[in-house]
Formats: C-alpha cells, sequence, structure tokens
C-alpha cells in the first residue's frame, strides 16, 4: 500500500477565524508539524507534500523532510480551493505526473487524528478501489435547518422523540479525505455525487475553526 499513496497537506498562513491558525501550538507542536508527524508515523505514504503560501509553513517541512511547495497567492485566498493547491502541486512535482497513485489529504485542523485511524482508512479505501471518500461523523440528535424564525423544525424521524427509534445523521468532518489520482485530474475535484464514506470517531474529528475549538483540543491533545 505505501508506494501507491501519497499525503497530501494543505495548509495557507491565511485565516479569518483564528490568525496564523496552522501555525498555533498544542503542547508545543504547530499543527502543521502535528500533522506532518502523523503522517510520517503511520509510515504508510510513499511521498508527503506540504502546500503553503507561507515560507515559515514551508520551512517546517523541510526540515521534516517532505516535500514543501509554495503556493500561489491565487490559490491562497479565503475563497481557494483544496482542489487548486493539490491540482497545482501534482503539477509542479513532474515525478508525480505520471504515476498512479491515491491521495490522502490531511488537514492541520484536526490534529486529535490517531494513527490507527489513518492507517484504517487507508486501507478500507485501497481494498474498496474507491476513486473519492471522505470521513464522516455520526450524531443521533433531532436537527433543524437554521433559520431567521428561530424556530427547530425537524429534518427527519419526525415524530420519533425516543433517540433509539430514529436514524442518525451523519456529517463531513474534515478529518480525512480518499481521491484517486487519474479521477482527480480527470474532473479536478475531490469529491463525486456518489461519495463514499467511512465513520470516525466524532471527539477524535475536530475541526479547529474558532479560538473555543483551538481550546478544546489543547485541553484533549494532552489527555490521549
Amino acid at each position: 500500500m505505501k508506494n501507491n499513496l501519497i499525503a497530501f497537506i494543505p495548509a495557507r498562513k491565511g485565516s479569518k477565524s483564528i490568525k496564523n491558525k496552522n501555525l498555533k501550538l498544542i503542547n508545543k507542536k504547530s499543527l502543521v508539524e502535528i500533522t506532518i508527524d502523523q503522517a510520517k508515523k503511520s509510515n504508510i505514504f510513499k511521498k508527503i507534500i506540504l502546500s503553503s503560501d507561507s515560507n515559515k509553513i514551508l520551512n517546517i517541512g523541510k526540515k521534516k523532510n517532505i516535500l514543501a511547495i509554495k503556493r500561489p497567492k491565487k490559490f491562497s485566498l479565503d475563497k481557494s480551493l483544496t482542489e487548486e493547491s493539490l491540482y497545482h502541486s501534482i503539477l509542479n512535482f513532474k515525478e508525480l505526473v505520471n504515476e498512479n497513485y491515491n491521495i490522502i489529504i490531511l488537514q492541520p485542523t484536526s490534529p486529535l487524528r490517531k494513527i490507527d485511524t489513518i492507517k484504517k482508512f487507508a486501507k478500507i479505501c485501497s481494498l474498496k478501489k474507491f476513486n473519492y471518500a471522505l470521513t464522516v461523523s455520526r450524531i443521533d440528535h433531532n436537527i433543524s435547518i437554521e433559520n431567521k424564525n428561530k424556530k427547530f423544525k425537524i429534518l427527519a424521524n419526525r415524530n420519533k422523540r425516543r433517540r433509539q427509534d430514529r436514524l442518525g445523521f451523519v456529517f463531513e468532518n474534515g478529518l480525512l479525505y480518499f481521491v484517486n489520482k487519474n479521477s482527480f485530474l480527470k474532473n479536478k475535484k475531490i469529491y463525486s455525487s456518489d461519495w463514499n464514506y467511512i465513520e470516525t470517531d466524532l471527539y477524535e474529528s475536530i475541526d479547529i475553526n474558532s479560538p473555543k475549538d483551538l481550546k478544546i483540543a489543547k485541553l484533549t491533545y494532552k489527555k490521549i
């Protein structure tokens, strides 16, 4: 499996929610460094690619002896997509263009990601020969779409008050993404209309998007 897998870590310097978010420290290690170490310790990747518009972030990757590529400003905006930086990285590493491999995307904002989860996710995706897959978390609460009137309108199982009788909901948690390189180059997307998913632990899958998320991650990281 190792010869067929590449890790991709997108880590731009800008962030509206937390300044220099990807460089924030948890237990004296930046989110970028934690993610690189997770990828390396999994020992399943042929190559690890770090994409960033920040020299400080790229220097972390170079010290860790992984591939680090400077991302153009046009792919580093608030509205920029992961697909854009991934496509740019593949085309700029010529040795990767003609090879057939699968890509696992690890975002630095998921520091509680477990090594075993990475390995299990990669194994399932490879054995099932997925072209696209993502991790999700499950909840069994009744949920409603947010609305201006502040009315709670249950989306499903409208008459199911007991938790045991409800169908569960799953949501994209940002922990891991899988895409086949050839499928990606063809469609320039990391997702499809029929996306395969693998459930991961809800607490492991915290995605840092606010100062409160960062605080929770720091407290939890010390205990794992």
